[in-house]
């Protein structure tokens, strides 16, 4: 078992339109962020291609759309999704904090890419 430890979680979720190939937007993100990719090899996000980088605790990750055969998904569409989670087993005695207006400034300001901030529903 895993210990919890406290303080805050920190996520955020951003759509990215391909306007650049999967690889070239990994390679313009991991540039604007100052972070560097590697492939999903865990195959922790299963049917979806993705790249991962691990840095100040958080879990960063890019995933393209899943090949047609295997896209469950009700809504499809073609977009990127750049998803980050804190790596520690946070306490609920932290505040949860949604970091998708920062990183969507930070690649706005630094990228030509085209971001769109994603609504997630509360748990």
């Amino acid at each position: 078992m895993r210990n919890c430890q406290s303080g805050s979680y920190f996520t955020a979720c951003l759509n990215i339109r391909p306007t650049l190939s999967f690889e070239s937007t990994v390679v313009v993100l991991a540039a604007a962020l100052g972070i560097r990719f590697s492939p999903d090899e865990e195959g922790k996000y299963e049917e979806y291609p993705a790249y991962r980088a691990f840095a100040l605790g958080l879990e960063i990750a890019l995933l393209a759309p899943p090949p047609p055969d295997l896209d469950t998904r009700e809504m499809r569409d073609n977009c990127f999704q750049l998803i980050i989670d804190t790596c520690a087993d946070v306490s609920d005695g932290g505040a949860d904090v949604d970091m998708s207006a920062l990183i969507a400034a930070q690649l706005s300001s630094a990228t030509e890419l085209e971001i769109e901030r994603v609504d997630v529903a509360p748990a």
